[in-house]
């Protein structure tokens, strides 16, 4: 995890300095050069806010390099380097417009490295701010450039400046790649390092990259993945391990694994496809990565591709070092993948109360909990039921349509014809709760259940986003949210309609998908025959939003006699008056009928349910009607303007669900 920090210094900031204080300069009391909160929370990713980042750092001091121990302290709005204001007269040439260069460390507590400070018309200076590595500072006061992002600046500090500046590294994956000349033309091998870039930029997200691997243990037949992600200032810098306990793998088809473009057999209802999976979603994380794997009773091997040595093409399986064997430990058979030194996000996800690190965790925890919730639920065909864990903790479920309110329609089989046979590709569209019927359903619960609900079913993000297609691939989700090219925009009243889309490996080439399995292209015939059905749950769920056309019935008002005190005429008064008791044949007062409660009525399509009642916290009913009984479905349609039939309609069913006449109805139908 070793950065290069970027900041051209201002005014405010050079009171750090002694000499620039002694000259008179000094316009403000601070004593701190100032770091941006997205610099630290991309270099320091496991810091909280109330931290403070321990540093020892080398630095120019009029006796020569001397090394001070600094840290990072979070105020109002960024973070500030404290702890060391030097008193060297080498740093009168100190002045706004000058650059502030530091190299660190951040992969062990405390960080270390080095910072030096450069004159605004010093060569260097020039030289790094006319480099593209630089131009974010354009528009940033400070960045912080990792691996190849700032190579070129690297070279030029570590030329000027060896004795607090490394060079970058070096390997046999840059250098060109060699040809041979043979009779019958030039054999041109690959560059390494290039084409690792090219399969790096295959389209991964961090979690996304993990989610391959995931697929390439549940092709091995595991039941457990165990994944470890090391924190970032832990001694080792960013790394992570994917351990599984499939049935592993001996040294020949662990180099046939590890081999770019691989020749591997795919069973029917594998998640691999191209035999880049391992590779490319590694490259995409880091530039070096071991794989470790062990058959049941074999002892265990490995082999390491390191981007930045890979000459002659040749995988090293050289001793590991003493953490990576503790991080590699399988038990009697599996395999498990480790990432060292893995690139950070050019810009760290964050939110409120959670440091960068613990935010990379939950959305990993979010997308596999997504992706393969048909394994984690054991509904996944063909295979057992997996157990996954992050960093100790299980992953739970979470299936996009597994709300108990959801309404499943009918599903329906599409028919795609190929040059081999037909696939099949199986749609089913379902129906979400609203927000209103997910309070009520668990209203028993308590709010923060229903809360969890809400998080869960919208997908922990903007409901709108995730109506659409929910596409599985061996009951794998591959891709998720919107219409394709069906409709162009998601309208917010159709946000409660999903249609499940689920195919096999049979139509991938019908289909497009890319080396990441996250593009699909549908063809036209399976649009059409989607629309068809995606329009009848979109338009019941705009009829869930449509306000009822049934008013609360209200009790006539009495007109009051001709002449009587504090009458008022309807032209005279817009305020309706209560009105007043009435007067029964016998003598005596009763009260008006009070209002019924505002009553919902819709007619659903499923075979779950002949009704369903529901109660939301502001007192109004929701019946839901099904198909199934033509009687009921007419005698709703004939009473629904009338709220107060509705609501002995209601109480009637309610009644009869205290009694479990609906259980039996259902069974004899079954039968």
């Amino acid at each position: 995890m070793r950065f290069l920090i970027l900041r051209v210094l201002t005014h405010s900031e050079l009171g750090m300095f002694h000499e620039y204080r002694r000259q008179g300069k000094e316009g403000s009391k601070q004593r701190a050069v100032n770091f941006d909160w997205d610099v630290v929370d991309r270099v320091f990713p496991a810091a909280k806010d109330s931290d403070q980042v321990e540093m020892d750092l080398m630095y120019d001091t009029d006796s020569g390099v001397h090394t001070a121990r600094q840290w990072l302290k979070r105020q109002e709005k960024n973070w500030r380097l404290e702890g060391n204001c030097p008193k060297d007269k080498l740093y009168q040439f100190v002045a706004p417009g000058c650059l502030f260069a530091m190299e660190i460390e951040a992969g062990a507590t405390p960080a270390s490295g080095s910072w030096a400070v450069f004159p605004k018309d010093d060569p260097v200076t020039r030289a790094i701010l006319a480099d593209g590595e630089s131009s974010k500072l354009a528009n940033s006061g400070m960045i912080a450039l990792h691996g190849e992002e700032g190579e070129r600046t690297w070279r030029i500090l570590s030329e000027a400046r060896p004795d607090l500046f490394l060079a970058p590294r070096e390997g046999a994956g840059t250098a060109p790649a060699s040809f041979i000349a043979r009779p019958n033309g030039v054999e041109l091998p690959p560059n390494p390092a290039r084409l690792v870039n090219i399969l790096a930029a295959v389209g991964h997200t961090m979690s996304s990259a993990v989610a391959d691997l995931v697929d390439n243990a549940i092709s091995a037949d595991a039941t457990r993945i165990d994944i470890t992600f090391g924190r970032p200032d832990g001694g080792h810098g960013r790394w992570m391990s994917i351990a599984d306990n499939g049935c592993g793998m001996e040294r020949a088809r662990l180099a046939e694994a590890m081999r770019i473009g691989s020749d591997s057999e795919y069973e029917d209802n594998s998640l691999g496809k191209y035999g880049y999976g391992l590779k490319g979603a590694s490259w995409s994380q880091t530039r070096v990565f071991t794989v470790v794997s062990k058959r049941d009773g074999a002892p265990a091997h490995h082999l390491t591709w390191d981007a930045k040595d890979m000459e002659g093409w040749i995988a090293k399986s050289d001793p590991l070092e003493p953490w990576e064997e503790e991080a590699t430990v399988l038990g009697n058979q599996g395999t498990v993948v480790l990432w060292k030194d893995m690139r950070p996000p050019q810009s760290m996800p964050n939110t409120r109360g959670l440091d960068p690190f613990s935010f990379e965790v939950m959305l990993l925890e979010r997308h596999l909990a997504l992706v393969f919730h048909r394994f984690l639920e054991g509904k996944a065909a063909g295979r057992k039921r997996v157990n996954i864990t992050i960093n100790g903790n299980h992953v739970e479920p979470n299936n996009p349509v597994g709300h108990p309110l959801a309404v499943a329609y009918d599903e329906k089989t599409v028919r795609i014809p190929t040059e081999a046979e037909d696939g099949k590709v199986l749609v089913q569209a379902y129906l979400l709760p609203t927000e209103d019927e997910i309070a009520a359903y668990h209203e028993a619960d308590g709010a923060d259940a229903a809360r969890r609900a809400r998080e869960l079913i919208s997908l922990h993000g903007n409901w709108n986003d995730t109506q659409g297609l929910f596409i599985y691939r061996h009951d794998r989700l591959i891709k998720w949210g919107g219409w394709h090219q069906m409709w162009k925009t998601n309208d917010e009243k159709t946000k409660l309609a999903r249609v499940i889309v689920e195919f096999d490996r049979a139509l991938d080439d019908a289909l497009k998908i890319n080396i990441s399995k996250q593009i699909v292209q549908l063809p036209m015939q399976l649009q059409t025959e989607i629309k068809s059905l995606a329009d009848i749950v979109r338009k019941d769920s705009q009829k869930k939003y449509r306000k009822p056309r049934q008013t609360l019935a209200t009790p006539p008002v009495p007109s009051p006699a001709s002449g009587s005190a504090g009458a008022s005429s309807a032209a005279g008064n817009s305020t309706r008056k209560a009105p007043a008791p009435a007067v029964s044949p016998a003598g005596s007062t009763r009260e008006a009928p009070a209002p019924a409660p505002r009553i919902g009525v819709k007619e659903v399509k499923t075979d779950k349910f002949l009704w369903k009642v529901t109660k939301g916290l502001t007192g109004s009913l929701d019946i839901q009607v099904s198909e199934l009984n033509p009687g009921l479905s007419a005698l709703v349609r004939q009473i629904r303007s009338d709220p107060h039939a509705l609501a002995h309609l209601a109480d009637f069913l309610c009644g009869l669900d205290e009694m479990e006449v609906q259980k039996h109805l259902m069974a004899e139908r079954d039968n």
